[in-house]
């Protein structure tokens, strides 16, 4: 899993940061990179704390209310000498719980796509980068 994150990480956000670097003239190159910077940094605290509350959001519904007397709350370990009822429970809870973030998260990256799809033109930059420049 994490193999599969660092290859859509390597992926996105190299070219992510090079269209954003290259969609701004050079004197602007610096506030381009701290906002692409910050922007990055606060959308992955919120996308953790909004897939984590999810997450933890349905794995309290999957379970039974009466049987939830010996069953661990989301993200703690099960104790030694749970009963396999309860650890499949546990276990169910859990695989719910992944799906339905897996599943949002699936979606919000088709609806990204969708969206840039859409909206991004092809068109070459208004202004010449400086490898573009003619000598002199």
């Amino acid at each position: 899993l994490m193999g599969l994150m660092g290859l859509g990480m390597a992926l996105v956000v190299s070219p992510l940061s090079t269209a954003i670097m290259t969609a701004v003239e050079d004197k602007d190159t610096g506030a381009a990179s701290g906002i692409n910077n910050a922007v990055s940094r606060i959308g992955g605290l919120i996308a953790v704390a909004a897939m984590g509350s999810l997450a933890a959001w349905v794995y309290a519904n999957a379970l039974d209310a009466s049987a939830t007397s010996g069953i661990p709350g989301f993200g703690e370990p099960a104790p030694a000498g749970l009963a396999p009822a309860i650890d499949a429970t546990r276990l169910a809870a859990s695989d719910a719980a992944f799906a339905a973030v897996s599943s949002v998260t699936a979606l919000l990256c088709l609806l990204a796509a969708v969206i840039a799809w859409t909206t991004i033109p092809g068109d070459r930059l208004p202004w010449p980068r400086k490898a573009e420049d003619t000598p002199g």
